[in-house]
């Protein structure tokens, strides 16, 4: 019995790793398919064909680029540029800042330009003007009020002894207190 299962085994193992038979009408022949051809570009278009990599103008045009996109907020992430982001519609905005680079307009222009698209809220620096000046002056009335108060309370705490008890002289001292510190420091 253990030899018919062996042999059962075997040939099983046989037809399963054998190929599939082809038959002639699927062998399509190797001559209807064309080769691929290597297609060369003209030499005058090889040489306007050029990349940041290789060409100064292009490196300082993505820099500028990059620049005004890191102050755009993108509109599907929490707090990142466009820069930062991985969302296609930040690589569209990208774009966006590229070509109109390209086409010569200003950092500012391109700035407005989003603004008049999303608002204000597109700039992850905001301007400088309205109530937005409080981001940038808050800062300074704190801290200066902080030095202020903190200076008085120095003064105060300078004033006052070492027992928290304020350092004045007998001449303020009501007439039944003076009387019992001189009692108290007889009897000590």
């Amino acid at each position: 019995m253990s030899r018919v299962l062996a042999r059962v085994i075997t040939l099983f193992v046989v037809f399963a790793a054998a190929p599939p038979a082809v038959s002639a009408q699927e062998v399509e022949p190797e001559a209807t398919t064309p080769a691929p051809q290597a297609v060369e570009a003209p030499a005058e278009q090889a040489d306007d064909d050029r990349s940041a990599l290789t060409d100064p103008e292009e490196e300082a045009l993505d820099a500028l680029a990059a620049e005004v996109a890191s102050g755009l907020r993108c509109p599907v992430c929490r707090n990142q540029s466009i820069v930062e982001s991985n969302a296609d519609l930040s690589r569209e905005m990208q774009a966006v800042v590229r070509d109109r680079l390209a086409a010569g307009e200003t950092p500012e222009q391109i700035e407005a330009y989003f603004v008049s698209r999303y608002g204000e809220w597109i700039l992850l620096r905001p301007q400088a003007r309205g109530i937005n000046l409080l981001v940038y002056g808050l800062p300074l009335v704190v801290l200066v009020l902080g030095f202020f108060l903190a200076r008085n309370r120095l003064r105060k705490w300078a004033s006052t002894g070492s027992d928290g008890v304020a350092a004045h002289g007998p001449a303020d001292l009501a007439a039944e207190d003076e009387q019992w510190l001189r009692e108290a420091i007889r009897e000590g």
